[in-house]
């Protein structure tokens, strides 16, 4: 499970990163509505699709963990997880800072943004509940039925961007981009970029979290 080069795959994150910072500020061209505060979109975007990608991850988790009862799982699910609710909070800051300039504030209570804190409560919830579990065997089923539910916030999401037309920015109409071609292979880097470095996250707190569940289980143990 996750057992991939991890320092190759850093050294890729890092280095499409700098190809994107370059093609985000200097090579895409401005766009004609938004001017130049439209490139945070390339910072934006990447980090809510990782956010679904990982809470898409994580819901699988889970539900690979009801089914089979393997520890791996259920550590798939809770790594995943963390990422996802880290991702989802860069998701939030980026888009409140490309509010602000698109319209002078920060939080308007747009179906967008609501949306997306809605995810993000209901996923930091998910990691609380697991937190407030000391037996280890419990940890694992009744957060993985809660995330089952709790996923729900992702298509709702997923759909208040692509398909609801509200106050926020978007350069996205009908669930097409409606960029040029520069502008796409500029998203398309980044994108790239982002999912590198959360595939080098996840299979990093992967191997820590599996060390910390194996010491778990055996404090468990000798104290029964």
């Amino acid at each position: 499970m996750l057992r991939l080069p991890q320092i190759p795959i850093l050294i890729a994150a890092l280095a499409l990163y700098v190809v994107g910072l370059y093609t985000a500020l200097i090579w895409a061209p401005v766009e004609l509505t938004l001017g130049e505060s439209y490139r945070v979109f390339y910072l934006h975007v990447p980090v809510a699709w990782v956010a679904y990608l990982a809470l898409g991850l994580s819901l699988i988790g889970s539900i690979a963990y009801l089914r089979t009862r393997n520890t791996k799982f259920d550590l798939l699910a809770e790594v995943t997880a963390v990422l996802g609710v880290l991702f989802a909070s860069l998701t939030l800051v980026l888009g409140s800072i490309w509010a602000n300039v698109a319209w002078g504030t920060y939080w308007n209570w747009d179906p967008r943004e609501t949306t997306t804190l809605v995810l993000w409560i209901s996923y930091a919830g998910y990691l609380a509940l697991r937190s407030s579990i000391e037996n280890v065997s419990k940890r694992a089923v009744i957060p993985a039925i809660y995330n089952i539910f709790a996923f729900s916030t992702v298509p709702l999401s997923y759909i208040s961007v692509v398909y609801w037309q509200t106050l926020h920015p978007t350069i996205i109409s009908g669930g097409k981009l409606m960029i040029t071609p520069e502008m796409v292979a500029t998203l398309m880097i980044n994108l790239v970029a982002a999912t590198f470095l959360f595939i080098f996250l996840a299979g990093f707190l992967y191997r820590l979290r599996r060390s910390e569940r194996i010491l778990e289980e055996y404090e468990e143990l000798t104290w029964r």
